[in-house]
């Protein structure tokens, strides 16, 4: 990338040293813009130096052209080799600013070094070389600015052409172009990738003038596909240098100086190959799950894949902001599900809720401590997946923020941010538990035994006390012992009763009364009126 660097350096010495400091600069190829130098006495001075040894100061500022692998850092590459010049040469020049000359890139015309012209025999073949040189298919990499005439003599005569599209801005900066292009394809990859797997769901399921529209529009997308990965699996071939090259023809000033042209031909064989495993590989997973379970799973699942993907590319923007306030904020903000319930000495929150539609608290349900490690899993889980994707939502806003007129607007986006978040989590986990409990009512009302959720079941049981009835301590409350009640089993040393019919909850002594199954007790399986045939 030919850009230029100005450097103001001051170099102390006599007069040799100003004319070998010139002439290095004249070899390297630095161009003097200004020159400040001290005028020489032309009389001996009191001291009795010579004018030509007498030490001055000179102030040069220098165009030093910055190579391609020091785009990154020009200014301070451009000040090193001062130093290394002064270092080898043994003078005192020393840099004192340096900055890129900015108007230069705007201002001068621009050229892309390329290939040359083909002169093959093959008048297909040199069309379509040429035809692909005009679109930049063989374009070196290599910016150069200034004219006409200047670039040819750089880059070799016929291998430079004019931009295209012709803007300015497009070519400023070749190697972020570059990468800017190269992840709109890649993005452009996945996503023609995705909608060939999606097109499996309509080829597999679907009548067959809807399979077989399937099935073109699956082959439209893999040549799309392969059209938009072919710059991923170009050749790159180095004309010129040192050795032959009879394959091509280069021009011969670029050969005969040794210049280098860098060649870059696409593979198509190899674009459709890559195609074809990019978008076979989902259609065939995609119609395998049609088969196996149905068209709304395997939706479900590419929706999931696409939302890992929004989510994987917005971590990585907030990563390479490296700021670690966020992550902090979002792990603090992941563990409260699990410190709040512990300092508070409650059980996990799911159980919580779901026993509030029974009037039994967590602590009074018999479960398993697999199925409370699940519940808890759950409960972590839907906190990490909103977790990341508020930390891939501030990714993406993190540019704008960053702005000076938006920044104040920071701490509000933030609180809005986790209010909704709460909201969200409190409507999925909470009022998920919470719409589990009422449903469990609704269907034990209806007779039937309700489904399991995380191990906590309400069992049919009948209850018959094992000395006299009056004797039982019941708290204020009344057994009866022809009536069906729902049990959650036995913690410690009592078992609490639900009374389906006031919607009640009360405990009592697990050594003063018997407790039996009504009915089936599986879930989905009838409930029993009475415990008079159960019990008899």
């Amino acid at each position: 990338m030919m850009l230029n660097v100005r450097v103001q350096a001051t170099l102390r010495g006599p007069v040799e040293h100003r004319m070998t400091a010139r002439r290095l600069f004249e070899a390297r190829g630095w161009e003097v813009l200004t020159a400040e130098e001290e005028e020489f006495a032309t009389v001996r001075t009191p001291d009795g130096v010579l004018p030509g040894e007498a030490v001055r100061t000179s102030v040069y500022t220098l165009g030093i052209p910055i190579r391609q692998n020091a785009s990154r850092r020009p200014e301070r590459w451009a000040a090193q080799e001062v130093e290394d010049l002064a270092d080898e040469a043994h003078l005192d020049l020393r840099p004192v600013s340096a900055k890129m000359s900015r108007r230069q890139r705007r201002e001068e015309p621009h050229w892309l070094a390329c290939a040359p012209r083909s002169t093959r025999s093959g008048l297909w073949v040199r069309r379509r070389f040429n035809a692909e040189r005009r679109l930049g298919f063989h374009d070196t990499g290599t910016v150069l600015y200034g004219s006409r005439e200047e670039a040819e003599r750089r880059a070799g005569q016929g291998c430079v052409r004019p931009p295209f599209p012709r803007r300015v801005t497009v070519h400023g900066v070749m190697r972020r172009g570059r990468a800017a292009d190269n992840r709109r394809r890649e993005l452009k990859t996945v996503a023609l990738g995705w909608a060939g797997g999606l097109l499996a769901i309509p080829a597999a399921t679907g009548p067959w003038w809807l399979a077989l529209s399937a099935w073109v529009a699956w082959v439209v997308v893999v040549w799309w596909c392969a059209t938009t990965v072919r710059p991923f699996v170009r050749r790159r071939r180095i004309l010129g240098g040192s050795g032959p090259d009879p394959a091509a023809s280069v021009a011969p000033r670029a050969r005969a100086e040794g210049e280098v042209v860098v060649v870059h031909r696409h593979r198509r064989w190899e674009a459709w190959l890559l195609a074809l495993v990019i978008c076979g590989v989902l259609f065939v997973g995609t119609a395998l799950l049609v088969r196996i379970a149905d068209p709304v799973t395997a939706l479900g699942i590419h929706l999931l894949l696409a939302g890992s993907l929004f989510v994987a590319a917005g971590i990585r923007q907030l990563v390479r902001t490296g700021d670690r306030r966020p992550f902090l904020v979002a792990v603090f903000v992941g563990l409260l599900p699990v410190a709040a319930p512990a300092l508070a000495g409650l059980s996990p929150v799911l159980f919580t809720f779901y026993g509030a539609a029974f009037h039994v608290r967590a602590e009074e349900m018999d479960v398993a401590k697999a199925w409370q490690f699940l519940a808890s899993v759950h409960v972590l889980g839907t906190s990490a997946v909103l977790m990341l994707f508020s930390l891939a939502c501030w990714g993406y806003m993190s540019p704008l923020l960053r702005r000076r007129s938006l920044h104040l607007l920071r701490p509000l986006v933030a609180l809005t941010g986790a209010m909704v978040l709460t909201l969200v989590w409190g409507v999925t986990v909470l009022d998920g538990a919470s719409e589990a409990g009422d449903t469990a009512v609704w269907k034990w009302r209806s007779g039937r035994v309700p489904g399991d959720y995380y191990g906590a079941t309400p069992t049919p049981v009948c209850v018959t006390p094992i000395g006299p009835l009056e004797e039982l301590p019941m708290y204020g409350h009344k057994l009866d012992p022809e009536r069906v009640y729902g049990s959650f089993g036995a913690v410690g040393s009592e078992v609490t009763l639900w009374d389906p019919a006031s919607g009640t909850a009360f405990p009592v002594p697990s050594d003063a009364v018997q407790v039996f199954p009504a009915g089936e007790g599986k879930p989905g399986a009838s409930i029993p009126r009475a415990c008079s045939s159960s019990t008899g």
